[in-house]
């Protein structure tokens, strides 16, 4: 047994390190030697203190000089894995997946991330591809209005426009990806892959719940049905026989409207511009003014840009100016300087009503059908743009087709009552930004449970993984 230190002077313990050779020191003499051992180790103690404080100190000191280095070396290694502008690189959303994942890591790293920035929504469609080209058709406006607003409430947008692509990056951020936003035909052939969707047999594949359809027209786009079909109109209102519990994403162009400077109405020429980019329009079955002069009976010049996409000679009609195919900013110029945006029937659910009115122009929109019974129920109409079908004038003008004294009174009208900007109250930024929230935020899993367990109840519609 080793000597207690800590134990009274006349514990038996502090006799087990006397001499063994029989000779016995007096009590004092021992009382002495035991003081002497209890000075000694209290000197021992201090010192083997001061020498770990000093230890700890210069382990502190390297660490945080470690850490400082371990902190470089992290970010070469982010910068590697995601490296920004590199001229081996052709693919441009590539380049802005780096540049979000960079930010993403290193304000995880800092610990100083956005409100939302470490919420990944994966944006999967080829739209998202075409803003970043340039591209303008209605999919692809809406996909740059769905991304603006994203990047405006500070989430993080990953770009994968193929379903591997998609199926890959998520299993790499499961826990941080709240939504994945697709087209109805990638979302239709993720469920059906093993190798993308989840499985037992494959728990690291997308959950169906978390997948979103991009669908621009009416009815259902995606398996888990219309609660999970994006609508850029309010179908739910303009067409519940067949979208009434779509989700109503709509979308934006205020932000780059408002960027276009407006011309004043007193400073506009006696012009309108006709909304028709083909000839065919003129030709087809949706056109909503056949047989019908567009020489105007008043003063005004009416303009138009359109390419010839028939494969025959076709006229552009008497009364209009074609000026070809217009790029971008020359149209919003043209349009910009008109005192009316007259419809032709197509095409269908058009942006560019919406940029017209944000430029304060009016817009004429053609009802190719109603009910005769009842003509003026706008619930039974169908419009070239059924998003503004229950707009009034000055801003929309709701003509029939076929009706050519409607139509020149109502550009008449459009014409001698100029308007402001105007954007319909669900068209403005923070409104889109508010139905943003509640998508991404939304609590889609137990949704999901409950349609779940209705298709096990009924046996209709295929079940999948949670």
């Amino acid at each position: 047994m080793k000597w207690n230190p800590f134990a009274g002077e006349d514990s038996a313990h502090d006799y087990e390190l006397l001499p063994s050779d029989g000779i016995h020191l007096p009590r004092t003499a021992r009382t002495r030697r035991i003081g002497f051992r209890r000075e000694r180790l209290v000197l021992t103690i201090a010192f083997l203190f001061a020498l770990s404080s000093a230890i700890f100190l210069a382990l502190d000191l390297f660490v945080v000089r470690k850490s400082w280095h371990g902190r470089d070396a992290l970010q070469s290694v982010i910068s590697h894995l995601w490296p920004v502008g590199s001229v081996d690189r052709t693919d441009s959303w590539e380049n802005e997946n780096s540049k979000v994942m960079n930010a993403l890591f290193k304000c995880a790293m800092e610990n100083n991330c956005r409100e939302n920035q470490t919420s990944v929504v994966m944006l999967s469609s080829p739209h998202f591809i075409g803003i970043l080209e340039g591209k303008t058709s209605g999919e692809d406006i809406w996909a740059l209005s769905i991304f603006k607003s994203l990047q405006e409430m500070g989430y993080t947008t990953i770009i994968a426009p193929r379903n591997y692509e998609m199926a890959r990056t998520y299993r790499q951020y499961p826990d941080l990806v709240k939504i994945i936003i697709a087209e109805g035909s990638a979302a239709e052939a993720c469920f059906k892959d093993s190798a993308c969707i989840k499985r037992p047999e494959h728990p690291l594949g997308v959950p169906a719940w978390k997948i979103f359809a991009m669908h621009f027209w009416t009815g259902s786009a995606h398996p888990l049905g219309s609660k999970w079909t994006l609508s850029p109109e309010n179908f739910g209102v303009i067409a519940p026989h067949n979208s009434k519990d779509n989700f109503y994403l709509g979308y934006s162009i205020e932000r780059t409207c408002r960027e276009i400077p407006i011309t004043p109405s007193l400073e506009r020429p006696a012009q309108g511009y006709v909304f028709a980019k083909q000839i065919s329009y003129f030709y087809g079955k949706n056109y909503a003014w056949p047989n019908i002069s567009w020489e105007p009976p008043f003063d005004l010049k009416l303009y138009a840009g359109m390419r010839n996409d028939t494969n025959y000679p076709s006229e552009v009609p008497k009364g209009i100016t074609n000026l070809g195919l217009l790029p971008k900013h020359e149209f919003y110029e043209k349009v910009g300087q008109s005192r009316v945006f007259i419809g032709v029937g197509s095409p269908q659910l058009s942006p560019s009503p919406y940029d017209a009115l944000c430029m304060g122009v009016p817009f004429i929109n053609p009802v190719r059908g109603w009910d005769k019974e009842d003509p003026e129920n706008r619930h039974k109409w169908e419009a070239q743009h059924e998003g503004l079908r229950y707009e009034d004038p000055p801003y929309v003008y709701n003509v029939k087709t076929g009706d050519e004294k409607g139509l020149w009174e109502a550009i008449r009208q459009a014409v001698e009552n100029p308007i402001d900007r105007y954007i319909p109250p669900a068209m403005t930024m923070e409104a889109l930004k508010s139905r943003v929230g509640r998508l991404v935020e939304g609590d889609w899993r137990s949704k999901a449970v409950e349609l779940l367990e209705e298709r096990q109840v009924s046996g209709k519609g295929e079940t999948f993984e949670i």
